[in-house]
């Protein structure tokens, strides 16, 4: 059980936030107010200001409407009724139905046009956090979570949806009948108005005392709720199946998930009878002042007439309803703000990440990279992933980076593909001093696939792709007979994640999907670590004819078969051991022969160049950082 405990030995904030909520954004937590978030909503409202003041009107007027009809009523009970005046009962009888059509109309359009405007703001909010989320280093991914980040995209971001248009509505609606309502009883009988108006300030400070009480528990729960959802990813997924199956831990699985769900059930009753106590004292207390008023009518003011007391005790019900529905949406506006301030902690994050750019394509020709002093060191981690490395990768070049595990190899694909800054020296393209993202692409080890068809997989790589060029890539990676083999073709779903191929058949979609995109540079990380040695051979091959226009970096643990003039790389703990090339490095005795020989299968290169070069050994010292 201690593993299904796990998530409760975590300290922690005192304000509720779990610890990975606290330091999201590097900064000191800023408190997020009420008024805070108003100002923030209001900053969101400025392009459809015009919209909202429309929308502002049709509720003034349909309150207005609806506090009319009231006292047309105390005419008929005052004068028509008494006088048996059948023309003016006929009028203000057909004043009210007119009001009451007329006051349905607008509200059906204020309706309208309050979610037409909100959900274009919640529409740009969501756009706001996801193009946040994509614009941050990579580190942010992996200590966040999945679970972390779609909680914001979808649960958080469909509650502020529903309080721009219906807390909100709700909100403006009970206001202006408060005003309404409050100067119609000031008209009748300012004394029983002031008595109202002074239980309405009461309750609303008694109602405030457990504003906050709320407030902490409703973030307890939204923690608890992405805890769910990281735990139905982790268990729910193909991977997390077998996992839990292949180590016969299903139960512990379970138990986890049903402790976090009873966590959930008994935060949300807390939350919701903490509501309920102050929910009952104001009801109790509004369900009194009808009779008190009848009692003050017949004890100490007998010369209001009938028909004013009648209208009073309606509109002290009317004046009831949206002090209550005030009061009763406090919590629903507490709710909100803990989802504001989960939403702005991605909103105010730094973007150092410029991820969606205009689509250009690149210059023609491969791209030429130098890097110098280049160091990056992961968080936590006690040595450098990359420790000043210098190296230069020719345009047109085919470079094998090899090393023991942990050496630094895949940080060196990242920081060529320009999907990792380095901490410290540089990396130059062309010449020039940007990262090259621009000019590279990067297949991983395990690529990620669309939940869709082969089809739509390889068109995700650009736009404009034809079909001679589907069939092309999908030859070089020696893939054609899926699409033979299968009923529908290339509108074959694969699954999440292609879970329905075998691994060898997704390493090598996601090969062909990468040949399609435009680039000059291509860093190849373990992409064929799922293939036999015959089958990786023979896409290696595939992939060096392909990117004859291109440079190409291998980075490999099984090292491919090589052309002597292959230049090689060897890393050992982020710092560069060896590098020449393949033929001189395979006879000269060092770290790179002694890797080759410990391959299961020697697979000599097919020619060597006329006059080959030196071996260039690294220098035993740091290299300097520039």
């Amino acid at each position: 059980m201690a593993a299904s405990t796990a998530h409760r030995s975590t300290a922690a904030p005192s304000d509720g936030r779990s610890p990975e909520e606290a330091g999201l954004s590097g900064r000191a937590p800023v408190e997020v107010t009420t008024w805070l978030v108003l100002r923030r909503v209001a900053m969101r409202y400025r392009p459809y200001r015009w919209h909202t003041v429309g929308s502002g009107l049709l509720v003034l007027i349909t309150v207005g409407m609806s506090t009319a009809a009231p006292l047309l009523l105390q005419r008929i009970i005052d004068d028509a009724l008494p006088r048996h005046d059948t023309t003016l009962l006929a009028v203000l009888c057909g004043l009210m139905m007119a009001l009451g059509l007329v006051g349905s109309l607008l509200g059906v359009a204020e309706t309208a046009l309050t979610n037409w405007t909100g959900q274009r703001v919640a529409a740009r909010l969501r756009v706001d956090v996801y193009d946040r989320a994509r614009a941050q280093p990579l580190r942010f991914y992996s200590e966040q979570g999945q679970a972390q980040i779609q909680a914001r995209l979808v649960s958080d971001i469909d509650g502020i949806d529903r309080f721009l248009t219906s807390t909100v509505h709700q909100a403006l609606s009970a206001l202006t009948a408060l005003v309404a309502v409050g100067i119609a009883m000031i008209i009748l009988s300012w004394p029983l108005a002031l008595v109202s108006l002074a239980l309405t300030a009461l309750l609303s400070l008694f109602n405030n005392r457990f504003a906050r009480r709320r407030r902490l528990l409703f973030r307890q729960r939204q923690r608890l709720l992405t805890t769910v959802l990281r735990y139905v990813s982790e268990d729910l997924s193909l991977s997390g199946v077998l996992l839990g199956r292949t180590l016969r831990r299903t139960r512990t699985q379970r138990d986890r998930f049903v402790e976090v769900a009873e966590d959930i059930r008994d935060v949300t009753f807390r939350q919701r009878i903490a509501g309920m106590s102050a929910y009952t004292v104001i009801g109790v207390s509004f369900a009194c002042v009808p009779p008190l008023i009848f009692w003050a009518y017949g004890t100490f003011t007998p010369t209001v007439s009938v028909g004013a007391v009648v209208v009073l005790v309606m509109l002290q019900t009317r004046l009831s309803q949206p002090i209550q529905s005030l009061l009763r949406l406090s919590g629903g506006v507490q709710a909100s703000v803990v989802m504001f301030e989960r939403v702005l902690e991605y909103l105010d994050m730094d973007a150092p990440e410029r991820d969606v750019a205009p689509v250009r394509r690149t210059p023609a020709g491969p791209a030429e990279v130098r890097l110098r002093g280049v160091s990056c060191r992961y968080p936590g981690s006690p040595a450098p992933a990359l420790a000043g490395v210098d190296l230069d990768f020719p345009a047109g070049s085919v470079t094998v980076v090899t090393g023991h595990t942990g050496s630094g190899k895949s940080t060196l694909g990242l920081v060529l593909a320009g999907l990792l800054s380095p901490d410290t020296g540089t990396v130059r393209v062309d010449g020039g001093s940007a990262l090259p993202r621009a000019a590279a692409t990067l297949i991983p080890q395990h690529t990620a696939l669309l939940h869709g068809t082969i089809r739509d997989n390889l068109l995700f790589a650009r736009d404009g792709v034809s079909q001679a060029e589907l069939d092309r890539v999908l030859d070089t990676v020696r893939l054609g007979s899926l699409i033979t083999a299968s009923r529908h073709g290339w509108d074959t779903s694969i699954g999440e994640n292609g879970l329905q191929l075998s691994g060898g058949e997704r390493q090598r979609l996601g090969i062909a999907r990468a040949l399609l995109a435009d680039c000059r540079l291509l860093v190849v990380d373990e992409a064929t670590s799922a293939l036999d040695q015959h089958t990786a051979d023979r896409v290696t091959e595939a992939l060096r004819e392909h990117c004859r226009d291109k440079t190409l970096v291998l980075i490999a643990h099984r090292l491919p078969r090589l052309e002597p003039q292959d230049r090689v790389i060897v890393l050992d703990r982020g710092r560069v051991a060896e590098h020449g090339t393949h033929g001189l490095l395979s006879r000269a005795g060092g770290a790179y022969a002694s890797l080759l020989a410990a391959q299961p299968v020697a697979r000599p290169a097919r020619r060597e160049p006329p006059h080959p070069e030196p071996p260039r050994r690294a220098p035993e010292l740091p290299l300097r950082t520039t």
